[in-house]
């Protein structure tokens, strides 16, 4: 299992995150991030940030399904109730997104809608830092490269919240608040599924 590398690397990402939000730089960085684009960064950030919304669940859906239908179930019940939650949330405080704290600042990006509320947390984070860490955690242990698989899943795990930046849809608390939610379901689900004996 990848279980050590990839909670460490990325928890150890969300902890930078939430120090930078609680210095007073979450619009900084947020605003630094969205400008670094250029045409070709554009179209790549859209098409990788759309891996949330179905392709990343697919995935992950598939290799749990393939080792055990119980795991692919119980990531499944997870998965499920962390999208009640963050939607719940959403809803709840219907944040503002960046273009309403100061749409001066966001870039019009072709083929891109631009949201404008209902910004904390980030759904796309939340669904990259869970799909990837339940892969980090079911990896085979008798599988080699592992250093290399679990440096692939937290890149994109964290490659997820930086595109929610960098097209404007979210800023870093969201982001944040996102990957640190699917850290907290990772956990607990993992918990439980040993005290079920779903996981071995």
């Amino acid at each position: 299992m990848l279980r050590q590398p990839y909670f460490f690397i990325s928890g150890l990402i969300l902890i930078l995150g939430w120090s930078a939000v609680a210095l007073g730089f979450n619009m900084q960085f947020t605003w630094w991030v969205h400008h670094l684009g250029n045409k070709s960064w554009d179209d790549f950030f859209i098409h990788f940030s759309a891996l949330a919304e179905w392709a990343l669940i697919l995935v992950a859906a598939s290799i749990a399904l393939i080792q055990d239908w119980k795991k692919a179930l119980w990531m499944g019940l997870a998965l499920g109730i962390q999208a009640f939650l963050v939607a719940g949330t959403k809803i709840a405080l219907n944040a503002p997104r960046p273009i309403e704290i100061d749409a001066k600042l966001v870039r019009l990006i072709p083929n891109l809608e631009i949201h404008h509320w209902q910004a904390f947390p980030s759904g796309h984070t939340a669904v990259g830092f869970f799909t990837m860490g339940w892969l980090a955690l079911n990896y085979p242990s008798q599988f080699k490269h592992k250093q290399l698989v679990s440096a692939f899943l937290t890149t994109i795990a964290i490659g997820m919240g930086i595109s929610r930046m960098y097209l404007g849809q979210h800023s870093l608390i969201d982001v944040c608040a996102g990957g640190s939610l699917a850290i907290a379901m990772l956990t607990l689900s993992d918990h439980f599924g040993r005290k079920l004996n779903i996981h071995e």
